[in-house]
């Protein structure tokens, strides 16, 4: 174990009861971070996983993003571009062959004993300047884009059923083969596999009740149409989405 490696695990061991990093660990990691940005990938890889103890697969890319994160597991041949910031998530998990690209944001609360965590699994993608609040924890599935820009991901709320209000989370979930269009907004919904939301829908309600390949649109979201082919199986069958926001499918 290197020396630096050795000062990190010991200040990791003063982290707070929830399992988010303290501030000095956090500190630690974006020096660590930094530094490693100057590096090649194979070596920024090598220092990430032995000096901050994440789990990274072979061939995976990390550009000028920072990840301030208790755990981190990300698989191979996977992409993060630049610009990205994961603030003081719990747990982030992202699964083989998918890329996340520019200018997305993913926030965690301040409430220790709520989930703050982010996973995406294998063959998914999703576009630049995106909005995830993880507090309540997101899962988006496989074979998933979220495409375009500026859509927004929320889990928590302010419930004022009680006397006094209180703010309270809700997982997203978002299944398999899953499209969602530019400028969408989700609010702890459920979206079942082979989906499309339209650009410009708010999500509210949990749909994986309903079947599955909706088409939601509109604000608030409805079923607008059920689609009668799946979106693709598997990633060689997919159409190239990079040029493609979707606005016609709302």
């Amino acid at each position: 174990m290197t020396p630096l490696a050795k000062i990190y695990e010991h200040f990791s061991s003063i982290r707070s009861t929830d399992g988010r990093p303290s501030r000095l660990p956090n500190a630690l990691s974006f020096l660590v971070q930094i530094f490693a940005m100057l590096l090649p990938h194979p070596i920024k890889c090598f220092l990430l996983r032995s000096v901050l103890g994440w789990s990274i697969g072979e061939n995976t890319k990390i550009g000028y993003s920072i990840i301030l994160c208790g755990r981190v597991r990300i698989g191979a041949n996977c992409q993060i571009g630049h610009f990205n910031l994961f603030r003081d998530l719990k747990t982030l998990e992202i699964g083989n062959e998918t890329k996340i690209l520019n200018l997305n944001h993913f926030m965690a609360s301040k409430e220790k004993d709520w989930p703050d965590s982010f996973s995406i699994e294998n063959n998914s993608q999703i576009t630049s300047r995106h909005f995830f609040d993880c507090s309540g924890g997101i899962r988006i599935g496989n074979l998933c884009l979220i495409g375009g820009r500026d859509s927004q991901f929320w889990t928590h709320f302010y419930d004022s059923r009680d006397e006094i209000g209180r703010i309270k989370w809700h997982e997203l979930t978002v299944a398999d083969r899953c499209y969602v269009c530019a400028r969408a907004t989700l609010v702890y919904c459920k979206i079942p596999p082979d989906s499309v939301v339209g650009a410009g829908a708010v999500v509210t309600e949990d749909f994986s009740k309903e079947g599955t390949g909706l088409l939601l649109a509109g604000n608030p979201a409805k079923i607008k149409r059920r689609l009668i082919a799946s979106l693709p199986a598997t990633p060689d069958d997919a159409p190239d989405f990079n040029d493609y926001d979707g606005a016609r499918l709302s």
